[in-house]
């Protein structure tokens, strides 16, 4: 098995989290900028809410994506094996790339004969033959069962 064939979630999940913290809150600041801060009347409450509630939550989720890939990057070195297992797997690896598995050719088996009488396994394991299927109704392909 190669090693880090599955490297940490953290950088990936990182950036998808400061992404979308920056964008909510630079949207929010572009809202509050272009239209609650000019005009002459002040916030509903409600809109406070919202613009509030979208600002931290942007500013949240960037934070978290910032902890996040300290933590991946943590989790990145946690997950390498210890240096002395290094060059013993590297060399594990390049001895089974240089001498791929044996695979036994096989003779071909004729259609309607288990391959384990093929094979030359006693009869008594095998079955005899296999049971006759039903004639498939008109204007039906026949199923084939392996």
């Amino acid at each position: 098995m190669p090693i880090l064939s599955h490297p940490a979630f953290g950088p990936r999940a990182s950036l998808i989290y400061i992404t979308v913290g920056t964008l909510l809150d630079v949207w929010v600041a572009v809202w509050y900028f272009a239209f609650a801060r000019t005009g002459s009347e002040p916030l509903s409450s409600t809109t406070q809410f919202w613009l509030l509630g979208l600002f931290l939550t942007g500013l949240t989720l960037l934070v978290i994506g910032l902890l996040l890939g300290q933590i991946g990057r943590a989790a990145r070195k946690a997950e390498l094996p210890p240096t002395e297992a290094l060059a013993a797997e590297a060399r594990i690896q390049q001895t089974a790339a240089a001498n791929p598995a044996a695979v036994v050719p096989t003779a071909p088996v004729a259609p309607g004969v288990a391959p384990a009488v093929a094979a030359g396994v006693p009869a008594a394991v095998a079955p005899a033959s296999l049971p006759a299927q039903p004639a498939p109704p008109p204007g039906m392909a026949p199923v084939v069962v392996r």
